[in-house]
């Protein structure tokens, strides 16, 4: 009797076990990843920012976080949502949750950009 209860309990065990082990391995998410690959990372020479800012790449998906405001923008410039420091989230303007647990200290850091002389035009026309 002693050893049905205790197969019972010890096949309990081992169930409950490799449930929360694959509960872990599921929560994962792909931003954790990109975190760590950030030091061979290519940065796009066309992004030009004002400020200080965080890039993040998503696929093919380039994203620049201002660290002042929180405002998320695309590789174009046109912001395009937030940044939560509590959860690491990049939340659309529409709501929607484009990535989370992201990690600013992990992700590289874009220089503002100073204009050149071939850089700025003049209007000669006023």
């Amino acid at each position: 009797m002693k050893l049905q209860i205790f197969r019972c309990l010890l096949m309990a065990g081992i169930l409950v076990t490799a449930w929360n082990c694959s509960e872990s391995v599921a929560t994962q998410d792909s931003a954790s990843k990109a975190n760590k690959n950030t030091s061979d990372l290519q940065i796009p020479q066309n992004i030009v920012v004002s400020e200080p800012s965080y890039f993040y790449q998503l696929g093919t998906s380039y994203y620049v976080i201002a660290p002042t405001t929180m405002t998320v923008s695309d590789g174009s410039g046109n912001i395009i949502g937030t940044f939560n420091t509590s959860t690491g989230a990049i939340m659309s303007l529409s709501g929607e949750i484009i990535t989370i647990n992201l990690d600013l200290s992990k992700l590289p850091v874009i220089a503002p950009t100073v204009p050149t002389k071939a850089l700025i035009a003049v209007d000669l026309d006023s």
